[in-house]
């Protein structure tokens, strides 16, 4: 028996012969293959007959012996009618084809970009291969009398804590600076200014770097680094960096021990080009255990499946015990998933955070302009129903059911949608680096994600059907007797829901601008608004290497010698953030619950001439007041509003930190608030205290009547002068604060770009409209032109329908507009109001472009020789 089944050709092997080979050639291919397959087991072996068969059927797998199913189906012979008449109906129609077309293209443009930049804002951090078990230890402040405050950062002690005494809840803990840091890093006399953040040795684990060369485990030593792999080509071009050095900060010298490949643009390493061993950066002044120094932020990787709500409950009073003060300070843990979009926090409680609004509003926007696309095929297909109504009364006559010319029509929207989908990856390749820098992001085309090619087929797919679905029902359902006596005649009603359609458009394309209107005039108010110093001509640098510590009056006489600089100033935080906080103080009057946090900075007796801060009570600090160091400070009016003082002046504050002041300490001087933080917010309350040491931070007022390009030259001589081995690294503190600008300035980009597209696509519907009105109605026109009508009242006579449904609209996007922009408008502090004539404006807008569009079509209409206009019909 076993020998009648080896001598039997693999079945499997014939059946699928059999399925794919044309029955003309099955019978003798079958038998010669079956001759092949005895002579082969007779004179070879059964193996290589059998392998033999299986070669020669994929063998006649080519064109000349595959059935044709096509053509033998009458299922795909019907759809391929279609599809041929389809392409006809297009061919013999261009204008509305490329209108179609166009509309389509730019709504599904639109939709695939923002379907891009919402996918890149849902992925973020998802290149963690711990996306799901990072989190970051997080605190609650809570104080009487105020709101509950949250933050991440925490003292380093308590990393070590968590590290030391919590191994079963913590797979791994690493401590890492709270911000990321610049630093210049050199190699053979080239400087380059770089961002990157410190961390212990085991965060590159925890993070899951990808290394290109080198081991995550390359920051067990202080004097080691691991540099980006953008990094290493700039400082080492081809050469292999592993091994070489670098200068850190023109000084100490560090060990390249590995190359990381870039952080994606959506993570919260974005941007990072170095890593360095979090020991490098507290060397000398501070170490892993100290409890009263707030500069880390602690991340931990949690168990698989690890008790989140357990684990809080464990951590939560961590930190109370090193507290001191009124006041509670709670401890939980904000997972990774949570960081980017969730990270919102108002009294303590987790709010629905701007970002994913704005990631909500973005994709409402992509389906609204690909809606409006879809709307300007509706309209222009039902429009023409007269023009095809002799075709369908044709096709209904001879046979054709209904649901066969339900299939036509959709057939035909169809293939605009795919020829629009097509157009569209070719206008997206050639505009997303464009898109990317607008928008701040690095997005690729994923054409080899096959759930890209999924998502954009259906939606493709789903938008033909949409758009093709109303007058596929609406052209089927024309009567053929009539159609066929010519009788048919598009009523009243049959143009409402086409203005019903109009005027949804416009509503959302006037909203839009009104958006952009309010944005472009939100981000102006805020830019300007007092900031309470001049941020022109001044430049701020900052002393990376010792040597240009204890130098201050060597300095400041080499730079008035080169007439480069007005003043010189030093602090110990820059101007341009509010970096340096600190709660603790005492005034009389002060409740004992009431605990409230201040901007703290040390400054030196010429910061205040050289920023340009402006005294609104008392006096600066001055070298004649010697007792004022250490024992005075400055303090600005929402300070002095939230001390409840009427006159601050002469008023005694206690704080006990050596590191700023003696426990008892002076105001001398109230200066007007100065706009260091979210220039959209209310200014956070800060005090200065005088220093004579030398401070971190230095700033330098140029001199207005000198170019600035030689300005900086002339500094630069200075600092190369006074300190040859420090690289002249600086930076103008108004860029600085324009900065601050960029997230909504970007939004407002975004904004504008759609509602110029959403604007032009609802153009695109109502010229068309307007071509088919005016062929319409050209027998008309001429006999009104005949009876002495002129061609202004004719213009009137065509754009009075187009004109009343932008009117409507724009009463209708008042509500929608003001009620979108005014929750906008709510999370700023320092806001404009809504007016009036932002609405009135936008409105204007869409109908002068409305009337524009029509007009040129009402007036070619016009203009035409009214003996050709009645000869055409």
């Amino acid at each position: 028996m076993n020998n009648d089944k080896k001598s039997i050709p693999p079945q499997l092997a014939q059946k699928l012969l059999q399925w794919f080979i044309k029955d003309e050639l099955a019978e003798e291919v079958l038998g010669d293959l079956d001759e092949k397959y005895y002579y082969s087991i007779k004179n070879k072996s059964t193996i290589r007959a059998k392998l033999n068969y299986w070669y020669q059927v994929l063998h006649y797998l080519r064109p000349f012996a595959i059935k044709n199913y096509w053509s033998n189906s009458n299922f795909n012979n019907m759809h391929l009618h279609n599809i041929k008449i389809g392409f006809r109906s297009l061919n013999k129609n261009k204008g509305y084809s490329f209108l179609n077309i166009l509309g389509l293209t730019l709504g599904m443009a639109v939709a695939l970009f923002i379907g891009l930049w919402v996918h890149d804002e849902l992925s973020f951090n998802k290149s963690f291969n711990n996306y799901e078990t990072i989190a970051k230890v997080m605190v609650e402040h809570h104080n009487e009398g105020q709101d509950i405050g949250v933050g991440s950062v925490m003292p380093p002690g308590l990393g070590t804590h968590l590290r030391e005494n919590f191994p079963s809840q913590f797979e791994q803990v690493v401590i890492a600076r709270s911000r990321p840091e610049e630093v210049i890093l050199s190699n053979n006399g080239d400087n380059f200014t770089e961002t990157g953040l410190f961390l212990q040795k085991d965060g590159p684990e925890l993070f899951s770097v990808n290394m290109l060369s080198g081991s995550r485990a390359g920051l067990t030593d202080i004097n080691s680094i691991l540099i980006s792999q953008k990094l290493a080509q700039k400082l080492f071009d081809d050469e292999d960096p592993i091994g070489k050095t670098l200068k850190y900060n023109g000084s100490r010298e560090l060990a390249v021990t590995g190359v990381y490949e870039d952080f994606p643009s959506n993570s919260v390493l974005k941007g990072f080009d170095f890593l360095a061993p979090f020991e490098l950066y507290i060397d000398g002044w501070s170490d892993v255990t100290v409890w009263d120094n707030y500069f880390t932020e602690i991340f931990v990787l949690l168990p698989d499946k690890a008790n989140l709500a357990g684990t809080n409950e464990l951590i939560k009073d961590l930190l109370q015990p090193h507290v001191s003060g009124p006041g509670e300070r709670l401890l939980f843990l904000e997972p990774m998933k949570e960081w980017h979009l969730f990270s919102e926090f108002e009294n303590g409680q987790r709010v629905l955070s701007q970002r994913l609004k704005f990631v909500w509003i973005m994709g409402l926007v992509g389906v609204f302009v690909l809606a409006l696309a879809c709307i300007n095929f509706i309209n222009l297909s039902t429009a023409r129903s007269e023009k095809r109504a002799l075709e369908i009364g044709v096709r209904k006559s001879v046979g054709s059911r209904k649901d066969q010319l339900i299939q036509q029509f959709l057939v035909e929207s169809l293939i605009i949608a795919f020829l629009s989908f097509c157009i569209t990856v070719i206008l997206s390749i050639a505009l997303l680096p464009a898109f990317n820098d607008l928008a701040g992001k690095n997005i690729s085309l994923p054409f080899s994600e096959p759930l890209f090619w999924l998502i954009s087929l259906g939606t493709t797919l789903l938008t033909g059907i949409i758009a093709g679905a109303y007058p596929a029902f609406y052209l089927s359902s024309i009567s053929p007797i009539k159609s066929l006596k010519g009788a048919y005649r598009v009523g009243s009603r049959a143009s409402l829901p086409r203005k019903i359609l109009v005027i949804f458009q416009f509503t959302i394309s006037i909203t839009l601008i009104c958006g952009t209107l309010v944005i472009y005039n939100q981000i102006q108010f805020v830019k300007s608004r007092p900031v309470g110093y001049g941020k022109n001509n001044l430049i701020t640098l900052q002393k990376r290497t010792s040597e240009l510590y204890g130098k201050y009056d060597a300095l400041q006489a080499e730079f008035e010698k080169s007439g480069a600089v007005e003043s010189i100033g030093e602090a110990s935080y820059p101007l341009t953030n509010t970096l340096g906080n600190n709660d603790g103080f005492d005034w009389e009057g002060k409740s004992p619950s009431f605990n409230p946090s201040f901007n703290t900075v040390k400054v030196n007796y010429d910061y205040g001439n050289t920023v340009g801060w402006e005294i609104i009570e008392g006096r600066d600090f001055s070298r004649e007041f010697k007792g004022d160091v250490r024992k005075s400070v400055i303090i600005t009016e929402t300070a002095k509003e939230l001390m409840g003082f009427d006159e601050a002046v002469g008023k005694q504050l206690k704080f006990n930190n050596d590191y700023y002041s003696d426990p008892e300490i002076t105001i001398v001087g109230v200066v007007k608030d100065m706009i260091k933080g979210n220039p959209f917010e209310k200014p956070k309350p800060a005090i200065m205290f005088l220093t004579e040491q030398s401070l971190q931070w230095m700033f330098l007022r140029i001199n207005p009547t000198m170019g600035t390009p030689e300005a900086i030259t002339r500094i630069e001589n200075v600092i190369k002068t006074v300190a040859p081995n420090t690289p002249f690294d600086y930076s103008f503190v108004d860029e600085e604060y324009d900065q601050k600008f960029r997230s909504e300035e970007r939004v407002g980009s975004l904004i504008t770009m759609f509602s110029v597209l959403a604007i032009v696509i609802s153009c695109l519907g109502l010229f068309g409209l307007a071509t088919f009105v005016a062929e319409k109605r050209t027998k008309e026109i001429g006999i009104r032109k005949t009876l002495g009508a002129s061609t202004s009242s004719l213009w009137g006579l065509l754009s009075k329908d187009f004109v009343s449904p932008v009117l409507i609209a724009s009463v209708l996007s008042i509500p929608l507009a003001y009620s979108l922009l005014d929750a906008w408008l709510a999370k700023f502090e320092y806001a404009i109001n809504i007016s009036w004539w932002y609405f009135i404006i936008t409105g204007a807008v869409a109908l002068l472009v409305a009337i524009v569009t029509v007009s040129y079509q009402a007036l070619k209409a016009a203009l035409i020789n009214p003996v050709n206009s009645l000869k055409s019909e």
